[in-house]
């Protein structure tokens, strides 16, 4: 059976340039390249399930904004199923993005987080049948426990992109089995080094933890075991949305055959595989075609 996920969170429109460098002030450069297309860590992990071959679907709020239409085209394009609740009328959540060629580097300009639907109510949920795994981002909190808490009361594995510290980072996290954490992720110390976030995680109850480094090996840690993961070399174009993929990926070997400590692992190294053809090309959509 096709594994199936349920991701919650952020969804915005990205507005994607490359450049050969990024302006100074009172400076125009040319673009090289542009891409508008929808994003946001929940939406392009569930792009990277339905490229890997899974049903994917997104629960999130979008407003009623011929914007809005746009981040619907794309997600239908990529194999999304959508479930977006009213978000008002103002235009979507929007970051303006320059991407440095020689490098892959990026500049990313968004609003606060306070934009992004922190105070929302939660979003309706759809029925779990079916469902083999949830990701959470964080972004719309309240969406994010009530999934989490009505899939573990299901039996079905919660991951959780944990990005960077926000003030419900903490409650997010206590209901999930998997954090997935980047480098920037600090403790409420301020603490980035990752035996202290591994710690802080723990304390919340977490059992299993990640933490991706860009190009350094993967760190893991779960029940009595602990170790590292080298994640695949290639050639970096462009390093946006990245992250998002490997967790989508992640999302979709847990969908597909459950969440094993004793394979942690192996799942990280296969996910590293599996999102590394992004690297190598401009954008977040290009892969998806070669």
């Amino acid at each position: 059976m096709t594994p199936h996920a349920l991701f919650t969170g952020l969804c915005t429109l990205d507005v994607i340039q490359s450049v050969d460098r990024v302006p100074a002030a009172n400076e125009k450069v040319a673009a090289l390249d542009m891409l508008i297309a929808a994003g946001g860590p929940a939406t392009n992990a569930a792009v990277a399930m339905a490229h890997l071959g899974g049903a994917a679907t997104l629960v999130t709020r979008l407003p009623r904004h011929p914007l809005a239409d746009i981040i619907r085209a794309d997600l239908a394009e990529c194999g999304v199923a959508l479930l977006a609740e009213d978000g008002g009328t103002e235009p979507p959540v929007t970051a303006s993005i320059m991407v440095t060629r020689a490098t892959g580097d990026r500049a990313v300009v968004s609003p606060s987080s306070g934009a992004a639907g922190l105070e929302s109510p939660a979003c309706a949920l759809p029925s779990l049948d079916g469902i083999g795994a949830v990701l959470v981002d964080g972004y719309h909190p309240r969406t994010a426990i009530a999934a989490a808490k009505a899939a573990r009361a299901s039996g079905i594995p919660v991951l959780m992109d944990a990005g960077s510290l926000k003030p419900h980072t903490a409650d997010v996290a206590r209901e999930t089995d998997l954090v997935i954490a980047s480098a920037d992720l600090s403790t409420p110390q301020g603490s980035r080094e990752p035996d202290d976030v591994f710690a802080w995680l723990a304390s919340l109850g977490v059992e299993r933890a990640v933490i991706t480094r860009g190009a350094g090996d993967v760190l893991w840690r779960a029940p009595g075991a602990s170790g590292t993961v080298a994640v695949e070399r290639t050639d970096v174009i462009d390093t946006l949305g990245a992250g998002d993929f490997f967790h989508g990926a992640m999302t979709a070997r847990v969908a597909e055959q459950g969440l094993d400590d004793a394979r942690l692992a192996e799942d990280l190294a296969w996910a590293s595989r599996a999102m590394a053809p992004s690297l190598a090309s401009f954008g977040t959509r290009a892969w998806l075609r070669a």
